[in-house]
């Protein structure tokens, strides 16, 4: 695989005249107009929904399956005066979406249950023991949110014992559906709901649209910001109707009349800060979750659901306080996986695989998610309890879907199901083995090299017009931010390192000031600080961040914020040793002229001609003879993604025994400069396509030229052997910097000694590619230097 840095960046890119052209209709930057292309909004129309989002851009609730049936039922089991029950999940998204159908309910007037399964004790869903304590508790009617979609049996269960059923979902549908009133799902195989992408809440809320529609009521928008909280925290797409329903929440969240959400707005020190997804993500949702994690659910619900202010304010508290004992937790247990690793070498395994006894079940899924950033690995964490039984948590990188690559293996486990990015599993411990060995050589057999590197996508290369505050508060129109809908993110290419500081509490921050563009801009990287001694002043780096203001004592400057830093790597510096050292192997035998009128005149634009070539093939062998178009190649494609690395196998400057035969697709990019190598590949690959030109033969012979030491430099570079002892060590790159006013290289050098060597004045050993041993040979004959095989070859190549 060859790249240049540890990382491989994409740019995403799009049609500039469209891009243009609609920067100029709706009177916004360039740069604007493109990250909204990036994220598909291609007209003006889409534009205008994007950036002001109207309350009656909600879809009709009723255009999902279902719905008619379901408000139906409700309303019976209300004019009947039946016992309502809300069944949730114990995650944000369903602790909101039960908090959501009991705060809606309780505002109109009617009083309804909840039950939220332990997830030690009970899992994920619907279980047959909830349903009988409902029906114990003279329950009739269950309306699931968050849950529900693959509960098959629990839906009969419940039927069989005399209670409906109304399931409302957002994860993907199995084949058969569950038997039950209504199953509203915007993924249902037979939905044409237009967006399906909705989280629970969000499902949730359409059910409180549809019964306020029914009750002939306006619909409660001071609701919003419990979905905003539940729809950001399940981290589902920020577009259409979720992208409605936090922006609409966030403006409205500092001023909600729900008092456990101002109490955790002050418990979390964000009373005097604009709310946003982040801090909903990283800060609120966090807070939610723990309580599911750690003990019970029910506490989130609680909080969003009671009246009384000193309540709220303790359970905040509370959840505040599980949240850090959860950090505690999880910061433990990933030092010991940490350590696991290390002591193992598992830092390259396909899959890193990881067990341990009394592990925080509900902790691992968040440490393997840390394990899978870090390594970009997929990873399992499991934990091994007092019976012998593993309760795992998997989570992928972008290119592997786990579950397809679990399900490969899962007769080894007593349960299993999960989707493309995070699964989760039981596993007997005697089992763990062989699980970690074939799951590591099913994944090796799906990825390939390029998917074990990280892949940042980025917006756009920033321009030095685009460095200005009214480009950031332009951006800021684009929030809230989330998935589907991230921050832009762009690349400063070529920055300079003009000033580096450590800063923060243990210098745990990096402080860089850069030229960029010929413009100074300051830089913060959170937790970067351990960089501090891998940059040095006029250090060249690709910076990867978003832009910010910054301000101080009044005054408000543009600043960068690091997301990535990518070092120039000496991978280029490798590979043209390479080039050179397979270029002196051809040189050194000696080379086969090309005849007169063997390779015709082609004025083809190669690369484009190459690249339309990629992107059409899986697969596409290239052979490279020279590196300056090598450098040209890389250098177009560096910026294009992993896909584009994958799909082409560079073979540069080839000597025989890199011209292998497989069943890939193959161009010849440009001449070798030997035609016994020509004609080999041509053998090789009968049906090669040859971008060769005149051209080639031209800049071949140039570079031959070039590279041959003539009688002068030869008589010249004998002169400085022969003022050393008779046998010395020569050490090349050393002898070439003495001399560095004349053009010596490296491999006129080396043709040097062959050339030596062949008409007797010396011998030599190579030790290595920079070291020789030399003894000179005792001459009283005038040598003809012009004898040499080795000579007369390339002096006869160029004519």
């Amino acid at each position: 695989m060859i790249q240049y840095d540890k990382k491989f960046i994409k740019v995403l890119s799009e049609n500039k005249e469209d891009i243009e052209k609609a920067s100029q209709e709706m009177d916004i930057s360039f740069l604007t107009s493109k990250i909204l292309f990036n994220r598909g909004l291609k007209n003006k129309d889409e534009i205008i929904k994007f950036l002001n989002p109207k309350y009656n851009d909600f879809y009709d609730p009723f255009l999902l399956n279902d719905m008619k049936k379901a408000t139906e039922r409700i309303l019976s089991a209300i004019e009947k005066d039946e016992s309502i029950w809300i069944f949730g999940d114990y995650d944000v998204d369903g602790v909101t979406s039960t908090s959501l159908l009991v705060n809606f309910f309780s505002s109109v007037g009617i009083d309804v249950r909840y039950y939220i399964p332990n997830r030690h004790t009970e899992g994920y869903g619907l279980n047959k023991s909830a349903i009988e304590y409902i029906k114990e508790q003279k329950g009739d009617l269950i309306i699931t949110v968050d849950c529900g979609i693959t509960s098959i049996e629990e839906a009969n269960f419940a039927d069989s014992i005399g209670i409906d059923m109304i399931i409302t979902d957002h994860h993907t549908p199995s084949e058969n559906l569950p038997e039950a009133i209504a199953v509203i799902n915007p993924n249902r195989r037979d939905s044409n709901y237009p967006f399906k992408k909705l989280a629970g809440v969000g499902v949730a809320f359409k059910l409180v649209q549809a019964i306020s529609m029914e009750f002939r009521i306006e619909v409660d928008i001071s609701l919003l910001p419990i979905v905003a909280i539940g729809t950001v925290a399940d981290i589902v797409d920020l577009m259409d109707e979720n992208r409605l329903i936090v922006k609409k929440g966030l403006e409205l969240i500092k001023e909600s009349s729900n008092i456990g959400i101002q109490s955790l707005i002050e418990v979390t020190g964000l009373r005097d800060k604009d709310i946003t997804s982040g801090h909903i993500g990283f800060i609120i949702g966090p807070r939610i979750n723990a309580a599911g994690r750690m003990d019970s659910a029910n506490i989130g619900v609680e909080l969003f659901t009671t009246n009384d202010p000193d309540l709220a304010l303790d359970i905040a508290k509370r959840l505040d306080e599980e949240n850090k004992k959860r950090q505690l937790v999880e910061r433990d247990i990933l030092e010991q996986a940490e350590k696991i690793i290390v002591d193992n070498n598992m830092e390259n395994d396909n899959v890193i695989v990881l067990s341990s006894k009394g592990w925080h079940a509900g902790v691992i899924g968040i440490v393997s998610s840390r394990i899978t950033e870090k390594y970009h690995r997929p990873s399992v964490l499991i934990s091994i309890d007092d019976e012998g039984i593993g309760k795992a948590s998997a989570r992928s990188i972008e290119p592997l879907n786990i579950y397809n690559a679990l399900k490969q293996c899962d007769d080894l486990f007593l349960g299993f199901g999960g989707h493309s990015q995070a699964a989760g599993l039981s596993i007997q411990s005697e089992n763990i083995n062989t699980f970690r060995n074939n799951i590591n050589e099913i994944v090796g057999n799906m990825l390939d090299d390029e998917d074990f590197v990280k892949e940042i996508t980025v917006d756009a290369i920033i321009e030095a017009e685009d460095i200005s505050i009214n480009t950031v508060k332009e951006l800021e129109t684009l929030a809230p931010f989330g998935m589907g809908n991230s921050s832009p993110v762009f690349l400063f290419e070529d920055a300079i390192a003009r000033d580096i500081r450590a800063v923060g509490k243990d210098k745990t921050h990096l402080k860089l000031s850069l030229l960029y563009k010929d413009i100074d801009i300051d830089s913060i990287g959170f937790n970067f600080g351990y960089l501090i001694s891998d940059i040095e002043n006029t250090d060249i780096l690709n910076i990867i961040g978003t832009l910010d203001i910054n301000e101080y004592m009044n005054k408000k400057k543009v600043q960068i914020m690091i997301r990535d830093i990518i070092f120039k790597s000496k991978n280029i510096e490798q590979i043209k040793k390479t080039y050179f050292k397979k270029m002196h192997l051809n040189i050194s035998k000696g080379l086969e002229k090309y005849p007169s009128g063997i390779i015709s005149k082609n004025d083809i634009d190669k690369f484009n001609y190459l690249y339309k070539k990629i992107i059409k093939s899986e697969k596409l062998k290239v052979y490279v003879n020279d590196i300056e178009h090598l450098n040209f190649i890389m250098t177009k494609i560096d910026k294009s993604g992993r896909d584009i690395f994958k799909k082409i196998d560079l073979v540069i400057n080839p000597t025989d025994n890199d011209i292998i035969y497989d069943e890939k697709p193959a161009i010849l990019y440009d001449l070798p400069i030997d035609k016994s190598i020509y004609d080999k590949i041509k053998d090789i690959h009968p049906d090669i396509e040859i971008l060769c030109s005149i051209k080639d033969l031209e800049k071949n012979k140039s570079k031959i030229k070039k590279w041959t030491p003539n009688i002068e430099e030869l008589r010249f570079i004998y002169k400085t052997f022969i003022s050393k002892d008779e046998i010395f060590k020569f050490q090349i790159y050393k002898y070439i910097a003495s001399l560095s006013k004349y053009n010596l290289s490296k491999i006129k050098i080396e043709l040097a000694l062959i050339i030596f060597n062949q008409t007797g004045l010396l011998q030599y050993k190579k030790i290595d590619s920079e070291n020789y041993y030399i003894k000179l040979n005792k001459t009283n004959n005038k040598i003809d230097i012009n004898s040499s095989t080795l000579l007369k070859n390339l002096n006869e190549y160029v004519l």
